[in-house]
């Protein structure tokens, strides 16, 4: 089943306390795809995220350029930016191997997952909706999985 969580912020400090409260949740396995134009705050979030899994927000940084960085603790995370990235060169990325239990995998612009093919229905997607002609104001909405209690 999924579940559906809308929160509006006003501010980068309110997209990061949504990523730190998403975080806490986390205990590795998670796949976290990030949705939003350029500006959204999907680095943000994502600083907030790795807060929430007691790592250092301060170090996560876009890996635009980096294409994944690693931030190791009890459970690790793996940031990607797929930004510069054609559907096609998502092959060789090697993005589906580091994967695993201890670890959280944030993607930002997950789009191109999408555009390759890619099935992304176990992920939680965060979708970023703002205006940049307005305000700080950001729309964010978290879509879970979210397991069946028998």
């Amino acid at each position: 089943m999924r579940s559906a969580c809308e929160f509006v912020t006003h501010n980068p400090a309110e997209t990061h306390e949504v990523g730190r409260t998403l975080g806490k949740g986390l205990h590795g396995g998670e796949i976290v795809l990030l949705f939003g134009p350029l500006g959204a705050g999907k680095t943000v979030f994502v600083q907030g995220l790795a807060e929430g899994l007691g790592l250092r927000p301060e170090e996560v940084r876009s890996p635009a350029y980096t294409l994944i960085n690693e931030h190791p603790g009890k459970v690790s995370l793996f940031h990607a930016d797929l930004y510069r990235l054609s559907p096609e060169s998502l092959v060789d990325l090697g993005l589906e191997e580091i994967y695993g239990d201890d670890q959280v995998v944030a993607v930002e612009w997950a789009e191109r997952l999408e555009e390759a093919g890619w099935d992304l229905v176990d992920a939680v997607t965060v979708e970023i909706d703002c205006h940049p002609t307005e305000d700080e104001t950001r729309m964010i909405m978290l879509n879970a999985l979210v397991p069946q209690v028998s």
